[in-house]
C-alpha cells in the first residue's frame, strides 16, 4: 500500500485548503501561525486575511471596520429601514 493510497493521506488531501494548514500541534490561517495572530490582529483584520489572503493595511482595516460597524443596529430604536418605508 502506497503513502497516497492510505485513508490517512486521502482524508488529508479531500480536507486541503489554501486557507487552513492543520498538522498536529500547528495551525496556520493562509500562512501565518495561530499564535502570532490571536491577540495581535483584530477581527476586521482576521476577515480581511481570510477572504484575501493577506493581512490589510491600516487604512484597509479601517475601512473594513467602519463597514463593519455601520451594518450593525445600535439598540431596538435605531431601525434598519426609515420608518417612511414602514408607514
Amino acid at each position: 500500500m502506497t503513502k497516497s493510497s492510505t485513508p490517512e493521506y486521502q482524508a488529508q488531501q479531500w480536507w486541503h485548503t489554501d486557507i487552513i494548514d492543520m498538522r498536529p500541534g500547528e495551525i496556520r490561517y493562509r500562512g501565518y501561525p495561530i499564535e502570532a495572530l490571536i491577540g495581535n490582529v483584530g477581527f476586521a483584520d482576521m476577515v480581511w486575511l481570510m477572504t484575501r489572503g493577506e493581512l490589510p493595511t491600516r487604512p484597509q482595516a479601517a475601512l473594513l471596520e467602519t463597514a463593519l460597524m455601520s451594518a450593525v443596529d445600535h439598540g431596538p430604536q435605531a431601525p434598519a429601514l426609515p420608518s417612511r418605508v414602514w408607514r
